[in-house]
């Protein structure tokens, strides 16, 4: 699908319409028409900064040394940018579907004069357009934070067996064992990620309440996720549950390669996964 390479706003067709309902003394009409054509053209820009961003911190992602730690991030990415994706289609399609509509409400005009024009204005249903919109942006925002969740799982699962590691190798040295460091919000590739996460959530949520706010100017009802979230909040912790169950199979691995260690077996081996997990901790 081809997406729109100008503005709505510099459209013929939306031009000609608001000329004719201007000419013909609908302003309201006018107003509304042209809210929801600034409206949708303030997302494109946004939109396509959110997936340029995505496309370079997938990049970044690629250089982390870990297999696992890499390949769970890439698919944390990649739902991402279909969400995003998903928006932009849901955009574009709405703008399509109001240039089309256009051209006919003009034509409406034409042929059956002033009354049928401001009918034709009506049978747009721009809240019901609006409010589409804003439970679209409401969701995508939701999926935004479920992300940067499951990346938290996955910080704190990379932190905790570099902790171990770094605890083992200091043991097997002779060394005194430190305790256990707080892992850093805003450091590496992945607090780089949670917050790239975050800050699309941030966006779309102000995308979800300026639909809400021209829905309810234009008549409309605001979209409400009130018993979405109570719904979420009852679910249950079945992914917390799977990633302690990851996490537990992984502190047995390295349980298993510190024995192989003290008796002198793999000693290469575990070098290189202890070099590994402590770079990942810090890229």
């Amino acid at each position: 699908m081809a997406e729109l390479t100008y503005t709505l706003g510099e459209h013929p067709q939306i031009k000609e319409l608001l000329s004719v309902l201007e000419q013909n003394n609908l302003q309201k009409q006018k107003e509304e028409v042209q809210a929801l054509v600034g409206y949708m053209d303030s997302l494109e820009g946004k939109l396509a900064q959110m997936m340029e961003e995505m496309k370079e911190m997938r990049l970044e992602v690629g250089k982390l040394h870990d297999k696992g730690i890499r390949a769970r991030c890439a698919q944390l990415v990649t739902a991402t940018e279909g969400k995003i994706q998903q928006t932009r289609t849901m955009v574009f399609t709405a703008k399509a579907n109001l240039i089309s509509s256009a051209g006919r409400m003009v034509q409406t005009f034409r042929g059956k004069g002033r009354s049928a024009l401001r009918q034709a204005v009506q049978a747009l249903r721009i809240p019901a357009v609006l409010s589409r919109m804003e439970r679209g942006f409401s969701h995508a925002g939701r999926a935004m934070e479920q992300c940067a969740g499951k990346l938290d799982v996955i910080r704190a699962e990379l932190h905790q067996a570099g902790s171990h590691m770094k605890s083992a190798g200091r043991a097997l040295v002779g060394k005194e064992v430190q305790q256990a460091q707080e892992l850093e919000a805003d450091k590496g590739v992945l607090a780089k990620l949670r917050g790239l996460f975050l800050s699309c959530g941030k966006i779309f949520s102000g995308m979800e309440r300026g639909a809400g706010r021209l829905a309810e100017k234009a008549g409309g009802e605001r979209f409400s996720v009130k018993s979405e979230l109570r719904g979420l909040r009852a679910a249950p912790a079945a992914p917390h549950r799977q990633a302690a169950g990851k996490e537990q199979k992984r502190l047995s691995s390295l349980t298993a390669d510190i024995t192989a260690f003290a008796d002198g077996q793999e000693i290469g081996q575990m070098h290189h996964r202890m070099h590994r997990l402590i770079v990942d901790s810090y890229i």
